[in-house]
């Protein structure tokens, strides 16, 4: 039986859970040279442990955006956590119009210029992903009500930067500029 890349991106983050975020990442990378269609699949499934908190916090039927996922304004973001913010979000409100042009806006962009975008993309929704699985089983080891449980913010571990420069370097692509007629992955 093939490995499905829901259970594939599971053990990644499990991987990462556990200290081991570079063993995750290369378990990401056979999906990203499937093609297309396994990348997307593997970013939609990072996209929704990525949401699973905001769900949690907001209820199954809310329309999530990126504030609901933790950040103050995408537009501060550098573009990789920017992409994974707004990508999670359009995945998780089931915006499938939206998720496809974002995912081909980085795509096409690091396709065409021969850059790392779609790896920083999928870097940043895997650490985006963890960071929200860390919430989910720190919200599940807590302690009794009235002891307090300091869980770091959501996108802390996405935007957190070395020595204060950012380590992503690539500009934002627009999803406005894939063509309408670009399929959904």
């Amino acid at each position: 039986m093939t490995t499905l890349p829901t259970d594939t991106v599971f053990t990644a983050v499990a991987h990462a859970l556990r200290g081991d975020r570079i063993q995750g990442l290369r378990l990401l990378q056979p999906l990203v040279d499937e093609g297309p269609s396994s990348t997307f699949v593997m970013l939609v499934t990072l996209a929704e442990v990525a949401a699973r908190p905001a769900r949690r916090e907001h209820g199954p039927d809310a329309r999530l955006n990126p504030d609901t996922l933790g950040a103050q304004s995408t537009d501060d973001l550098p573009p990789p956590a920017r992409f994974a913010t707004r990508f999670t979000a359009a995945c998780a409100n089931r915006d499938s119009a939206l998720s496809s042009a974002l995912f081909w806006a980085v795509a096409d962009h690091a396709e065409a210029n021969g850059t790392l975008d779609l790896v920083q993309a999928v870097t940043a929704l895997f650490d985006m992903a963890t960071a929200a699985a860390s919430r989910v089983v720190a919200a599940a080891l807590a302690p009794p009500a009235g002891s307090p449980v300091h869980v770091p913010p959501l996108l802390a571990a996405v935007c957190e930067q070395d020595g204060g420069e950012n380590p992503f370097g690539w500009s934002d692509p627009n999803p406005d500029d894939v063509p309408a007629t670009r399929p959904t992955p």
